[in-house]
């Protein structure tokens, strides 16, 4: 009987873990929430040019990440940075009255929802692509 309940508590053991782990994160987004709001002033926006930029950072963020083979804990990190990067299209799409990309579960939005909403954005006059700078030997 002992060795019985022994096996099932072994073979429940991987549940509970990744259970115990997804309500860690979840916590933890809602605290990072809370401060996030906490730290915004009432009323207080930052400027669109601001936004702008943190857009083009985060984007190219991910664009070298993306392209970085080998790299320990790749896809936690793609996965915080497209986070992040959402949050501020968010916010930029606020500004601009744009509809804000769709987002499932745990934050996870799909490529062509962010492409989407790049584009509109991109017709409001928001570029959200890094600003390349054009080599004069070309041509």
């Amino acid at each position: 009987m002992l060795l019985a309940l022994l096996l099932i508590g072994l073979l429940a053991l991987p549940y509970l873990v990744s259970a115990l782990l997804r309500m860690v994160r979840r916590q933890c987004e809602l605290i990072a929430d809370q401060r996030a709001e906490q730290r915004r002033p009432a009323g207080a926006a930052a400027p669109i040019e601001k936004v702008a930029a943190d857009l083009r950072r985060l984007r190219a963020q991910l664009e070298a990440r993306e392209n970085r083979p080998g790299l320990t804990g790749k896809g936690m990190r793609m996965g915080a940075v497209r986070i992040a990067y959402v949050q501020v299209l968010a916010e930029a799409c606020q500004r601009l009255d744009v509809p804000p990309p769709r987002t499932g579960a745990h934050w996870h939005t799909p490529l062509a929802e962010i492409y989407r909403v790049e584009a509109q954005l991109r017709e409001r006059g928001l570029d959200v692509r890094p600003v390349t700078l054009v080599d004069s030997r070309a041509g």
